[in-house]
């Protein structure tokens, strides 16, 4: 059986999150990395290889291949995850991770930060991490 394509007018948004994720989002954090870095969207091409046609797209509104959304979430140390809007799929991930280890999640914001050095990012996950298990053992 063939698969059905949702097909909505030409600049409905619903269109980008049939699947959940939310492309209009991811670009926005993305922007906000590129800015507080100071770099150019043809710096970013040519620095992660995506094509700039990709990168126009994706400030229209447009989804990036599966490979460009890797590469790029690698590059600005960004979660895809983190933007998918399916409340069933947000439900499940916040109780498996976040609830659970608030540490992973907070180093995770740490090591996107830009304007925080992979070093700094470190030593600060550090600090986190020896208050919160010295706290967590002290009674309230």
């Amino acid at each position: 059986m063939a698969r059905q394509r949702l097909n909505y007018p030409s600049g409905d948004k619903r269109s980008e999150r049939v699947r959940g994720f939310d492309a209009e989002a991811y670009y926005s954090a993305l922007a906000q990395i590129v800015r507080a870095q100071k770099i150019s969207w043809r710096q970013v091409a040519r620095e992660t290889g995506i094509t700039p046609s990709t990168l126009t797209r994706m400030a229209q509104g447009r989804r990036p291949d599966a490979a460009s959304l890797a590469v790029l979430s690698a590059w600005a140390g960004l979660n895809p995850a983190d933007f998918v809007d399916n409340p069933r799929y947000v439900a499940e991930t916040t109780t498996d991770h976040s609830a659970r280890d608030p540490l992973h999640a907070i180093s995770g914001v740490l090591r996107s930060d830009p304007n925080l050095p992979p070093e700094a990012a470190r030593a600060l996950e550090d600090i986190i991490h020896v208050a919160y298990d010295e706290l967590k053992r002290t009674p309230a």
